[in-house]
């Protein structure tokens, strides 16, 4: 955390989706950079994407996407989890097309439906657009899903709707367009990264490789207007490339208020975007008014990161709740927090960045910021720790994803039928507190207890673990390193007879 101005910052944890690393987890983070939880075992299909706090059967879930990563996109579908971080729903495509993509899982109606993206290999004369020898396309499709039966309520696809013409983005220029020769390297000349809905019923589309926004008809799928690209509606007295994460703010008559976040390039080789038009050197989140009575669209907030870096792929920009605005700058592993520069100056009050090690730079898809108060099925997990037999008894205490907690009562015992008693009461400190007890004590538990004294778990009882004497050398009187050859299977044996 580099910058955080807690007076003007909204309220709120992290929640990001680091991948491009050796352990890509949905993970929950507090203002201050502390881990709250980590959700890899739920990385099942190898990566997940977009972590949401979403509202379904009435309460805050989770959902994001458990995927497998392909080049550009992925296979899989939306999980949501309850407080207790326990899958209650999967949700999946439909009409037999692909697996759903990482690129869009937003449960909308009152937690009812669901929207996904899917990338669909189709075979695709492209000739009579002036585009030879390609034979195979990905299609960018999105559905709304019923939730509980996963029937497919509505479903587009942009062969369609977009003609392939439209694009920005050729056979063989970027690491992800693709040759267009086989299945397996089909040309990507559209790129769905976003899909919202309105009151109204009708949908807006972002599509990267077409540099376009689209309002897509509810009722039979017709492309209302589009914003930016080759065949944009409207006048625009602003620029947007290679887009991401558009969406509904406001919706008035003829003036329709959307947000996204304007990438400014791609990921083109460099000999091609030397060519091309429409790059920029910033990225930025985009706040922007669409008028269908003028047939204009204006800039009304525009954010940029205090580093001024540009990001190639991914990113958002959020609204959040005491009117801040929020970036996630995607293939960059930064996020800011603003004022409001709509109604003052844009001031920066929160400015972070994912760190996985000197070698490694993470990115995540999207970022968000919000309230989330949740209690784990699982128990407190409590680590005892003693030099010798005679030594203090060391104690280290977590419990993923518990929120409530403010304080760790650690009660101990020489025998596992107790009588157990207090050894010692500490604050909760980061992801792991640990605690200490001068006297040596056989037999442990934990107790997490929240501000007003409620006890909300409790561990297992815990053997203290002692090293075996021809090892005491390797540890401290606080922990032993980790040795390839030293397992639980050395611990001492103490007696207790006489034990305080």
């Amino acid at each position: 955390v580099e910058t955080k101005k807690a007076e003007l910052a909204d309220d709120g944890y992290i929640f990001v989706t680091p991948f491009l690393d050796n352990q890509p987890s949905p993970l929950i983070y507090d203002s201050n950079g502390t881990l709250i939880w980590d959700g890899l075992v739920f990385a099942t299909l190898g990566v997940t994407h977009d972590l949401t706090v979403c509202e379904y059967e009435g309460s805050p879930h989770l959902c994001f996407i458990d995927a497998t990563q392909m080049r550009g996109f992925a296979r899989g579908h939306g999980d949501i989890l309850d407080p207790t971080y326990s899958i209650v729903q999967n949700v999946t495509s439909g009409n037999g097309v692909s697996s759903a993509d990482q690129h869009e899982f937003r449960v909308i109606e009152n937690g009812s439906t669901a929207l996904i993206t899917v990338y669909e290999q189709i075979l695709f004369n492209t000739s009579t657009f002036g585009i030879q020898n390609v034979t195979w396309v990905t299609t960018g499709i999105f559905q709304e899903v019923d939730i509980a039966s996963g029937q497919v309520l509505f479903q587009w696809s942009s062969i369609d709707h977009v003609p392939v013409n439209e694009t920005y983005v050729l056979p063989k220029t970027t690491d992800i367009s693709g040759d267009g020769q086989s299945n397996n390297t089909p040309w990507d000349y559209f790129h769905i990264n976003s899909v919202d809905k309105n009151v109204e019923g009708d949908y807006l589309v972002s599509a990267r490789h077409v540099k376009t926004i689209y309002k897509i008809s509810g009722v039979d799928g017709h492309i209302i207007w589009r914003l930016g690209g080759k065949r944009s509606t409207f006048t625009m007295d602003y620029e947007f490339n290679f887009q991401h994460n558009a969406r509904y703010r406001d919706d008035n008559g003829a003036a329709t208020t959307i947000s996204l976040y304007d990438n400014g390039s791609d990921d083109s080789l460099p000999e091609v975007r030397q060519t091309m038009p429409g790059y920029e050197s910033v990225s930025s989140g985009i706040v922007a008014v669409v008028n269908t009575d003028t047939g204009t669209s204006t800039i009304i907030e525009r954010y940029f990161s205090p580093g001024n870096q540009l990001s190639t792929s991914q990113g958002n920009l959020e609204f959040l709740p005491n009117g801040n605005r929020m970036i996630g700058m995607g293939s960059q592993p930064y996020v800011v927090e603003f004022t409001n520069n709509a109604t003052g100056e844009g001031e920066v009050v929160f400015y972070a960045y994912l760190s996985l090690g000197a070698d490694i730079i993470p990115q995540s898809y999207r970022v968000y910021k919000f309230p989330w108060s949740a209690q784990p099925a699982s128990s407190p997990d409590l680590f005892a720790y003693s030099q010798t037999c005679n030594s203090q008894t060391v104690f280290y205490v977590s419990w993923n994803g518990a929120t409530r907690v403010a304080s760790w009562v650690f009660m101990t015992s020489n025998s596992t039928d107790g009588p157990f008693s207090q050894a010692t009461s500490v604050p909760k400190v980061g992801f792991e507190t640990i605690a200490m007890f001068q006297d040596f004590n056989a037999y442990s538990y934990v107790e997490a207890v929240d501000n007003k004294g409620t006890v909300l778990g409790r561990s297992p009882i815990t053997v203290t673990f002692v090293p075996a004497p021809d090892l005491i050398y390797l540890c401290t009187d606080t922990a032993c390193p980790a040795e390839s050859n030293y397992t639980t299977a050395t611990n001492q044996t103490c007696s207790t007879t006489g034990s305080k």
